[in-house]
């Protein structure tokens, strides 16, 4: 079986994007690859059967190549485009979208104005706060940490998020502070529990706080116990090694294999996260059916899991609005089928201009109800 390989180079603001596309004989998988500037940020893998041709995989890595491609010059493209027409919300679901893609600068860009445009738009200052801590600006992650929790005080993913700024900035005390207010809103906050360990775990490193340093690593391995308890995915590779540096109070040793179990849990989500972007697409003209469908299936998982979250509920009811104007569409074309057959089908005849007519106003609806939205 004959390995393939398809590379394509987008240039804009003098940044490189490289679009590389292979098939793993070994996997048997279809990697579609983005790197920036020779960094890898993004990766799709899409599995094949083992029985099939070589014919066939070599059109899958086409068609895998043309899709991260397409989307890829579809997202600077719109990355532009916002900017210039300065809607809050549509730079900010962008924002999500490239955030998720870890296209932190171009995101930062966006979410830095939103909140310039609206002064309260506290999802924005909560995702830029995300965004200045992965590029490793400590000072301004805080900052907009400060502002998402100041707007939003009873946020407990805010306090969570102003906590990892505070612990990238080595203010060990104040990030305590904000893991245990998180906790306080949300007993079940794993991502609360692991991060104030690794805050007391720092805080001895750096002997900022002598106080904090009381039974720590019974404390520190009952915390990260419990995150794990609450979400099993904190238990990767590294967990059990961390553990015993813990345990044998290697604490610099514990400090970095933790961190890293907590960023290996990121990237996996990151990467199941590919529902930001589908959320962008519902602002744009950019959405196909199956888009819609995985947006609601995903969004009533989230229901489940959150019945009180009520941005859920309200984003499902613009997908399903969504989803009537692709059945409508469906609609249209099954009495136009029929006309071809019998061109004198006077109730064919009928359906299909009244159909026409209110999938116009059906389309118009949903692009002001989405255009008034602001989440």
């Amino acid at each position: 079986m004959e390995a393939f390989c398809l590379n394509s180079r987008i240039v804009e603001d003098d940044k490189e994007f490289l679009i590389q596309t292979t098939n793993d004989i070994k996997l048997g998988v279809i990697k579609a690859n983005l790197f920036v500037d020779g960094e890898l940020i993004d990766a799709s893998v899409l599995p094949h059967a083992d029985d099939i041709s070589q014919e066939e995989i070599l059109q899958l890595v086409k068609m895998a190549h043309v899709e991260k491609k397409s989307e890829m010059e579809y997202l600077l493209r719109s990355y532009k485009e916002i900017l210039e027409k300065g809607r809050p919300e549509q730079m900010f679901h962008l924002g999500t979208a490239l955030f998720c893609k870890r296209m932190y600068e171009e995101a930062r860009n966006l979410f830095r104005s939103v909140v310039k445009l609206k002064h309260d738009y506290h999802e924005a200052y909560f995702f830029l706060c995300q965004t200045e801590t992965a590029l490793g600006h400590a000072e301004d992650a805080v900052n907009a940490g400060v502002k998402a929790v100041d707007l939003k005080p009873n946020y407990a993913d805010y306090r969570n998020a102003l906590g990892e700024a505070y612990l990238d900035a080595n203010s060990c005390k104040r990030a305590v502070i904000e893991f245990e207010e998180a906790i306080k809103r949300n007993v079940y906050y794993a991502d609360a529990y692991f991060n104030l360990a690794l805050s007391f775990i720092l805080n001895a490193v750096r002997k900022e706080d002598f106080s904090m340093s009381t039974d720590l690593t019974s404390r520190c391995l009952d915390l990260f116990k419990k995150a794990v308890l609450i979400n099993p995915e904190f238990q990767t590779g590294n967990y059990n090694e961390a553990m015993a540096a813990m345990s044998g109070n290697d604490l610099k040793r514990a400090y970095y294999l933790f961190k890293g179990v907590r960023e290996d849990k990121k990237e996996k989500q990151r990467q199941e996260k590919t529902a930001y972007f589908n959320r962008f697409l519902i602002y744009t003209d950019w959405l196909t059916e199956n888009d819609i469908n995985e947006r609601i299936n995903f969004l009533e998982r989230e229901i489940d899991r959150n019945p009180d979250f009520v941005d859920l509920y309200y984003e499902l009811g613009v997908c399903y609005l969504h989803r009537a104007k692709f059945n409508w569409q469906k609609g249209i074309e099954n009495f136009q089928k029929a006309l071809n057959i019998n061109k004198d089908l006077k109730k064919a005849t009928r359906g299909l201009e009244m159909s026409k007519e209110y999938n116009v106003k059906l389309a118009d609806a949903i692009s002001d109800i989405v255009g008034k939205s602001t989440f």
